[in-house]
Formats: C-alpha cells, sequence, structure tokens
C-alpha cells in the first residue's frame, strides 16, 4: 500500500457534502470539512486497506478457466497499479493505460482471452476511429493494449502464438485510414502571451515568463523548488528536476537558466528550499486578504484541477489558470505547451538543431558522452545570450 496514494476526501460541490471513491464506489461521508466527515473518512480508509490487503493476488489458479478478456485485464491492472509509480505517485501512463483497455472490455470483455486475436485487435481500433481519437493516439493506444496482452503471455495467462499474431497488425499510417490527424503544435504570438499575463497572478505570470525564457516542460516549471537549482555558474544556472518525462531512461534533465530566467526566477526563492517556488495556497491567502474572490466558472464548466499536495500546481491547473486569463483577455486560448513549442522554433531558427535538442531536453538515450559534453557548452552559450 505504500506506493499507492491514498483515495482523496473530495467536496462534492452540488451538495456540499465530503465524498471519497473506494473501488468504483462514491461514499459520502456528512458535510465537508466536519470533523464528524474527516472521522468517517478515516474509518472508511482504513477498513478498505483492511480490505485490500485480505485480497488474494490474481493468478492462474485463482482465475476462472478459461480465462476472459476483462480477468486478464483485472489481473494487468495489478501489475500496472504498481509497475508505473514514480516517486510513490501513480504516473500518468496508468491514465493512458486504463483509457486504452477501456475499448477492449467495451467490445471483448466476456471473450475467452485466447480467442482475442489480430481482427478483433483491429476492431478494437475500429472503434477507437469511432470515437473520434487521432490517429498517433490511437497507434499508442493499440500498443498499451498489445502490452497487456504481452503481460500476460509472461503469466502464461495467454497463449504466445496469440501474441506473435498481434503484432502482425501493423500501425495506422497517414491518410491510409479514417483516423483523423492531430492537427500540430502551432505557435502562440508574443503579443498574445504578453496580453494573457496581467490577467494572471504573479506566481502563474512568472511561471509564464520562465517557461518562455527557458523552453521547460510545464511539469518541470511547476515542480522548481530552490534545492533543485545549482546557481554555481552566474550565466546559467542548472535546474535539475527531482522527476522527469525520461529518467525511467536513465537520463538526466538539465534545464539552463539564463540572466534573464534568473531575473523572473529570483524573487521566488526566498523560501524554505524544500517549498516549491509557486505555490497556488499562496495566490488563494493573497485573495482573501485583499478580499479578492476565485473568478467564477462558466456555467456547466468543471473546476480547475486541484493542486497536487504538497502545495503546487500540476500541469492542468497551470494550464487551467491560463486559458482562464485568456478568456478574461479576450485573445484566443493556448497551452503551455505551446509556450515550449514556441522557444524551440526559435532556437532553431536562430541557432541549429543541435542546440534545440540540448535545451529541449530531446537528445537520444544513446548519445556518447563527448557528444553531450559539446552539447552542453553549445547550450550554455545560447541560453546565456537568449535566456
Amino acid at each position: 500500500m505504500s506506493a499507492k496514494r491514498l483515495p482523496t476526501l473530495r467536496l462534492h460541490r452540488p451538495s456540499g457534502r465530503a465524498v471519497v471513491t473506494l473501488d468504483g464506489k462514491d461514499h459520502y461521508l456528512g458535510k465537508h470539512g466536519s470533523r464528524e466527515s474527516k472521522a468517517e473518512y478515516r474509518r472508511l480508509i482504513a477498513e478498505w486497506q483492511d480490505d485490500v490487503r485480505r485480497r488474494p493476488a490474481l493468478s492462474a489458479e485463482s482465475l476462472s478457466f478459461p480465462l476472459t478478456v476483462t480477468e486478464i485485464a483485472i489481473a494487468y491492472w495489478r501489475h500496472v497499479e504498481s509497475y508505473y509509480v514514480k516517486n510513490g505517485q501513480p504516473t500518468s501512463e496508468q491514465s493512458n493505460i486504463r483509457q486504452a483497455l477501456r475499448f477492449v472490455r467495451q467490445l471483448y470483455g466476456p471473450t475467452q482471452a485466447k480467442d482475442f486475436g489480430p481482427l478483433a485487435l483491429k476492431k478494437v481500433r475500429e472503434a477507437m476511429i469511432e470515437a473520434g481519437r487521432c490517429r498517433k493516439l490511437i497507434n499508442k493506444d493499440i500498443h498499451r493494449v498489445r502490452g497487456m496482452f504481452r503481460w500476460a503471455a509472461a503469466e502464461e495467462l495467454y497463449p504466445g502464438p496469440r501474441l506473435e499474431a498481434l503484432r502482425a497488425v501493423s500501425a495506422l499510417e497517414k491518410d491510409r485510414s479514417n483516423a483523423k490527424e492531430r492537427p500540430p503544435v502551432a505557435e502562440v504570438a508574443d503579443e498574445i502571451v504578453l496580453a494573457t499575463i496581467p490577467q494572471l497572478s504573479p506566481e502563474v505570470g512568472d511561471m509564464v515568463r520562465l517557461q518562455m525564457l527557458t523552453a521547460a516542460r510545464p511539469g518541470e516549471v511547476c515542480a522548481i523548488r530552490p534545492r533543485d537549482i545549482d546557481r554555481t555558474d552566474p550565466v546559467c544556472w542548472h535546474y535539475r528536476p527531482e522527476s522527469h518525462k525520461t529518467e525511467h531512461f536513465g537520463r538526466e534533465r538539465l534545464v539552463l537558466i539564463g540572466p534573464r530566467a534568473q531575473e523572473v526566477l529570483r524573487p521566488w526563492l526566498d523560501r524554505d528550499p524544500d517549498t516549491y517556488c509557486f505555490c497556488p495556497a499562496e495566490v488563494v491567502a493573497k485573495r482573501s486578504k485583499t478580499g479578492q474572490t476565485t473568478p467564477a466558472r462558466r456555467p456547466g464548466k468543471r473546476p480547475a484541477a486541484r493542486p497536487k499536495p504538497g502545495g503546487r500546481y500540476t500541469k492542468d491547473s497551470y494550464r487551467v489558470a491560463i486559458q482562464r486569463a485568456c478568456r478574461r483577455a479576450g485573445v484566443p486560448p493556448w497551452t503551455p505547451y505551446r509556450l515550449r513549442h514556441t522557444r524551440a522554433t526559435t532556437i532553431r531558427r536562430d541557432y541549429d538543431l543541435e542546440a534545440a535538442q540540448i535545451v529541449l531536453g530531446h537528445a537520444k538515450p544513446d548519445t556518447t558522452l563527448i557528444y553531450a559534453e559539446r552539447d552542453l557548452s553549445r547550450a550554455r552559450e545560447v541560453m546565456g545570450e537568449i535566456g
């Protein structure tokens, strides 16, 4: 249980009650924030944890035979919950796998797993196309579906020859299927960003400025802490995120912070080294102190994604804050990923592809140490000029 995050106690806004979801079922526990609801939450969690510990591990011996696709999926999900975890928290791949397997279970849940072959996989793919998913996402999801059966074959829950047959289903090619193409990530004009910033809180406004200057990923900007920054080099500070997208390849991620970006970040470094520089709780506290209210949501819209425990923005809450500011500024909405894309385009245009690759952290895993050293020197020169 230590590797899994406990289900959180949430506010059910329509009723004002506290709610927690356990094994897909919502439990309402009285008025949100009350002592009674918190006590009931602790009791339910304790009982749920005991129940999970008592559940037998799913295996070939405990599952009925012949196995169905649903039974395979349940067994595989136990593996997913323990494998796709980073720093004690589930990774986004868990959600991606859940979405991919949803199509499989809807179409072939009761089907015997041994009967799930290439034609069935193609039917699943057709369902994804009809659901409006884009071609590249469909190819990734089909790979995830094959991953489930590959795991099952390794556990002797699925016949190996059938797995080889599934591999014969090729990826969708551009303009050779009915799957739609995802529009390319577009640049966002500087004037649109500059018109949006005044409508943001000072914290989020500086997150945007920092990302514009460094081409960091949105999650990297959200997670920055004073202790993660090496300020030894005055030309370029070195920011090493504690967790990053490609760490499972054994690679280190280095974000270079040039003089202009240093001026943006410097005011947020005067805090506990372990505290996140950009904290949404501080935004709420400032609004309460000045009598400001949280901007109202449009009717029918869901609330912004909640901050992660520990007091930092998530990629989703950062994006939502920007898009709400766009509405207030009367400009077309844009996302933080477009900032990164825009900066990458600028670096490629004004310098070279090699400099852009190392600044963005896109170097291939097998890049030699000789090239890495040369790249870092080149990237430091670039960010010293523009960052």
